[in-house]
C-alpha cells in the first residue's frame, strides 16, 4: 500500500477520533515522522474539525453574568470576578460528530469504489486473459493443421474495402471464419457465409451481430461443408436467406 491509499484508508479519521488501536497508533505516529503527507493529512483533518466546531459554537447569553451573580449572592458567598472569558457552546461537540460522519463515510465511499474499480480490473483481466487463450487456440487451428486450405475474400462493388478469410479443413470438412474488415450491419441485417460449389451457394449460416461489438473470438465456427470451390459472404435480412438474395459483399476462391 502506497502512502496516498494509506492515507485513504481512514487511519488518519480513526486516530485522531480515538478510534484506532494500540498497534495502529503506534503504526501512525511512526508514519507521520517518515511521511511529511501523513502528517499534514492529520493536520488537515484535525484543522477541519476544528472549524466545524468553532462555525457551530454558540455565545452564552448576555444575562449569564448577571444570573451568576444572583445566584452566588443568593447563597451568602462574596466572589471578586474579573471579565468573563467567552464560553463555547458544548454544541461544538455535534458538529464535530457530523462532521467525522461526514469525512469517515467519504472515506468508507472512496474505499469501496476502489475495490469495486479493483474488482472490475480483475474481471477484465480474467477476461482478457480468456480471450487470448481462445484466441490461441484458433490460431492452432489455422498454423498447426496442414489440411487446412484458405480463401482470401475481397470486396466487391457493394463494399470494396472489405475483406474476409475462411480456412477450410479438408479432412473434417469444418470451416472457420476470420472477419478482417466488415462493416457492421444494420440492427434488421446480418452477413451470411456461403460455400460455392460448380457455381451453386451452400449455405453456411449467419454471422451473429454480437460478434462486431464483442469480438470475443478470432475465428467463427461455421457450418460444415463437404465440397467448396470458393466462399462468399452476402448481406441478407436478419435470419438470413436458404439461397443469396443481398448484395454480395465479399468472394473469394480456394
Amino acid at each position: 500500500m502506497n502512502v496516498q491509499e494509506y492515507i485513504s484508508s481512514g487511519i488518519v479519521e480513526s486516530y485522531v477520533l480515538g478510534l484506532a488501536s494500540a498497534e495502529e497508533r503506534t503504526e501512525f505516529e511512526n508514519m507521520c515522522l517518515r511521511h511529511p503527507e501523513v502528517l499534514q493529512a492529520r493536520t488537515n483533518f484535525e484543522l477541519a474539525l476544528e472549524k466545524q466546531a468553532m462555525d457551530g459554537a454558540v455565545a452564552p447569553p448576555s444575562t449569564l453574568k448577571q444570573a451568576i451573580f444572583n445566584e452566588l449572592e443568593t447563597e451568602g458567598k462574596v466572589v471578586t470576578m474579573q471579565e468573563p472569558v467567552p464560553v463555547r457552546s458544548l454544541n461544538w461537540l455535534k458538529y464535530a460528530a457530523a462532521a467525522c460522519v461526514i469525512l469517515l463515510t467519504g472515506s468508507i465511499y472512496w474505499n469501496i469504489t476502489l475495490t469495486n474499480k479493483n474488482r472490475q480490473l480483475q474481471n477484465n483481466y480474467e477476461g482478457t486473459v480468456a480471450k487470448l487463450g481462445d484466441m490461441e487456440k484458433d490460431l492452432k487451428i489455422i498454423t498447426q493443421n496442414s489440411a487446412i486450405k484458405m480463401a482470401a475474400m475481397k470486396g466487391m462493388p457493394a463494399a470494396p474495402g472489405a475483406f474476409a478469410t475462411v480456412y477450410w479443413d479438408t479432412t473434417s470438412k469444418d470451416a472457420y471464419l476470420l472477419i478482417n474488415n466488415l462493416p457492421v450491419p444494420a440492427s434488421d441485417k446480418q452477413y451470411q457465409l456461403w460455400a460455392l460449389m460448380d457455381g451453386q451457394p451452400i449455405d453456411l449460416g449467419v454471422i451473429d451481430n454480437e460478434y462486431f461489438i464483442n469480438q470475443d473470438r478470432l475465428l467463427l465456427k461455421a457450418k460444415n461443408t463437404q465440397n467448396a470451390q470458393a466462399f462468399a459472404i452476402t448481406l441478407e435480412k436478419k435470419g438470413g436467406n436458404p439461397t443469396p438474395e443481398g448484395d454480395m459483399i465479399v468472394k473469394g476462391n480456394l
